[in-house]
Order: structure tokens, then C-alpha cells, then sequence
């Protein structure tokens, strides 16, 4: 298997920027991209409309997708962008909306998962206010999303809070994306992308001092 030279992951909860940030750096910077799956998952629409009724079947195509997309684009990328990683499926999206028995099944295979798949080296994690989660979903006019809840996004953002601050399997590295328009055509996209690179260049510059 030809790994990728470099594996960035773009984190954050609904509405935060993911999709808009992968592909603008993605582009500027020559990257392959791997996009998140929700336009694919044939269930998403049914879960917002009944969480309960359709929470396993949604989430279990996120897991397997999202993963088989990384294991194929594993083989043939220099460099990838990864549109949120499997890491939030499993100890986010997964633990909020299963049940404790739907979890443990999901869990086996999240694991079964986590053997074969390559680490990011690096996690851009976007965090991002509740409010202006509401905001930029209200903005972007997904049907689909109309229905969501503040307080869903709520529990959402205290787990992403939760699993930053324990996760060590990669770098971690977070913007408050909150004080960035980045949805306008004349936005702040190109001022986070330069605090991106700053980062890069800074870190780089530090592990050359060890």
C-alpha cells in the first residue's frame, strides 16, 4: 500500500466550515480530498425526521463509508484532506444518538476499523459557537436540517469538547472559527488558511529545534 506523504483532518461539529475549508485548502494546496459522505447516506433524511427509528442504520453508513473511502483513497494519494474523521462518527455522532446495544455492535466494528485505517498527522479543529452553528445552518438551506434543534447541536458541541481534550492520535491543532465569515465569497477563508500555514511553518520550525 502506497500511504499518503501527509493525511490533514478537518474536524468540527455541524455547520462549522469543514466542507467549505477541505475544499478550499484542498484546492490552494494540491491535496486530495476526502469528502464527507452525508450527500450519500440514504438514511439521513429519515433520521432527522426519527432519530430513534433511524439512528443505527445512518451511523453505520457513515462508519463503513467514510472508512472504505480513506482505505481506497489510502492506496493511490500523495496528500489527502479528510472532510471529518471516523474518530467523531464513533465518539460523537454514534454515542449521542444509540442505544447503549446499538453502540456496543457499532463499537466492534468501529475498532475492527481503526486497525487498518492510517492516522491524520495533523487535526484542524474547527470550534465553533452553538449559535453560530444555527446561523450557518440556517444559511446553507439544507431541506433536511431544518429540523434540527438547538439543543441537539448543543449536546453535540459539549461532547466535541469532551473528545478534543482527550484524544492523543494525532496532533491537534483549533481555530474558533466564530470571528471567520467563511461562507462569503469575500469571507475570511484565505486569513484562516494563512493561520494554517503559520502553524505549520511554526511547528516545523520548533520540531527542527529539537
Amino acid at each position: 500500500m502506497n500511504t499518503p506523504k501527509f493525511i490533514i483532518a478537518i474536524a468540527g461539529n455541524i455547520g462549522s466550515g469543514k466542507s467549505t475549508i477541505s475544499k478550499y485548502l484542498a484546492e490552494q494546496w494540491g491535496f486530495d480530498i476526502l469528502p464527507e459522505p452525508e450527500a450519500k447516506n440514504p438514511f439521513i433524511k429519515k433520521f432527522y425526521r426519527n432519530p430513534e427509528r433511524w439512528a443505527f442504520h445512518s451511523q453505520l453508513f457513515f462508519l463503513t463509508e467514510r472508512a472504505n473511502m480513506q482505505l481506497k483513497a489510502e492506496k493511490t494519494a500523495q496528500n489527502l484532506i479528510i472532510d471529518r474523521t471516523i474518530y467523531e462518527d464513533a465518539e460523537i455522532f454514534a454515542r449521542l444518538v444509540l442505544s447503549e446495544s446499538e453502540y456496543k455492535i457499532y463499537k466492534k466494528i468501529y475498532e475492527q476499523y481503526l486497525t487498518v485505517i492510517t492516522p491524520p498527522n495533523l487535526i484542524i479543529y474547527l470550534k465553533t459557537s452553538v449559535d453560530t452553528l444555527m446561523e450557518r445552518i440556517k444559511v446553507r438551506g439544507r431541506t433536511y436540517e431544518k429540523t434540527i434543534k438547538k439543543s441537539y447541536m448543543k449536546k453535540l458541541n459539549e461532547r466535541y469538547f469532551e473528545w478534543i481534550n482527550m484524544f492523543n492520535a494525532a496532533p491537534v491543532v483549533t481555530f474558533d472559527t466564530d470571528k471567520y465569515e467563511i461562507y462569503s465569497l469575500f469571507g475570511d477563508i484565505e486569513v484562516l488558511k494563512k493561520e494554517i500555514e503559520d502553524y505549520f511553518w511554526r511547528r516545523k520550525k520548533n520540531n527542527g529545534n529539537k
